[in-house]
């Protein structure tokens, strides 16, 4: 009996290495190729947390390693919890898919009066990008909307999908507006407290973050510091900075209802559909598909100097994530690239 136990912990602590061992590589890999400063991930089966790997330097000035408490802008993967936000207040009451911009923000453009919640939930609001935009200035949120004021749509509300930070940042804005605080205010208080995310909250310059990573980009055969500048009005398209620890929160509660209940997630992880029925790769804050028969929601971000990645498969309830304070392109390919591995090393019993 105790010759059977001794060979079960060996056999588990060996099935480990590899998996490590096969992370490792990947991981190491990935940043030679890319010149990312620093990574984490995070794997998770249902709520529990269960590799955790860091790597490489947080600050390459101070040579601060990246840990489990390292902070990361996850840039875009925030547009999951400003559609959450969106679709609380629906279920509350306090806000329809169908409500029209202008009616929540009366400072905006009157060409986008056919423009509702569900619009920009999805991408199909047809608002378009402002060259006049400066990531580097603080607006408020009339000044924001005066940027689009002589702009046309860029297609009739419904009809066509384009990705759009602006859009989800104009939702950011209607969340703060019915809420009577601000988007950040409310993700604060509605998801982060309850969940504990003592670590997760939106970027700003000036507030001093423990173990905050800085982000960088590769020129001319070196790393720069990059530009660290985002404005509130901005929100709602990205800015959440946070841990691999304390998002591994954030995703153990979207097993749960508590947080959110079936019908958002449900509404969050569906693919959406054009005013024609011709469906879209974009669901609300997710992109929702079927790969080899499971279903799948993916989130990619990226900002200056940080990139960021996550993947869950909702049948066999895994769940991978990539923090990345380098500008390189291949994070979703590596982090798909990852998720594979996993699955095959799960299914392998390995």
């Amino acid at each position: 009996m105790r010759l059977k136990l001794i060979w079960l912990v060996l056999a588990a602590f060996a099935s480990a290495l590899a998996t490590a061992d096969a992370i490792d590589d990947m991981a190491r890999a990935n940043m030679e190729a890319e010149h990312i400063p620093g990574m984490a991930i995070g794997i998770m089966e249902g709520e529990t947390l269960k590799i955790v790997r860091t790597y490489g330097y947080a600050n390459l000035e101070t040579m601060t390693p990246v840990t489990d408490k390292t902070v990361f802008r996850i840039a875009s993967m925030s547009k999951a919890f400003c559609a959450a936000s969106a679709l609380k207040l629906i279920e509350e009451g306090k806000l329809t898919l169908e409500t029209r911009v202008v009616d929540v923000l009366p400072d905006a453009p009157e060409q986008w009066s056919a423009v509702r919640v569900k619009h920009l939930l999805s991408h199909t609001s047809g608002i378009p990008d402002s060259n006049l935009f400066d990531m580097g200035r603080a607006y408020s949120d009339s000044q924001f909307l005066a940027l689009f004021w002589r702009l046309p749509l860029d297609a009739e509300p419904g009809t066509a999908y384009r990705y759009n930070n602006f859009a989800y940042s104009v939702l950011g804005m209607i969340v703060g507006k019915v809420s009577g605080s601000s988007l950040r205010e409310f993700v604060a208080q509605r998801i982060f407290k309850p969940l504990g995310m003592t670590q997760s909250q939106y970027y700003t310059l000036s507030t001093l973050v423990p173990h905050r990573a800085d982000g960088y980009s590769w020129q001319s055969g070196t790393h720069l510091n990059a530009l660290p500048l985002r404005p509130e009005q901005y929100d709602g398209s990205g800015g959440i900075i946070t841990s691999v620890t304390d998002y591994a929160k954030w995703q153990a509660a979207l097993h749960r209802t508590d947080l959110l209940s079936d019908a958002i997630k449900q509404q969050q992880w569906t693919r959406s559909k054009l005013n024609d029925g011709k469906e879209i790769p974009y669901g609300m804050g997710w992109f929702p598909e079927v790969r080899n028969g499971k279903r799948i929601v993916d989130h990619s971000g990226g900002t200056h100097g940080f990139t960021s990645f996550v993947i869950r498969n909702l049948d066999d309830k895994v769940t991978v994530f990539v923090f990345r304070n380098g500008a390189g392109g291949g994070v979703v390919r590596f982090g798909e690239a990852l998720y594979d591995q996993y699955m095959k090393q799960r299914e392998a019993g390995v």
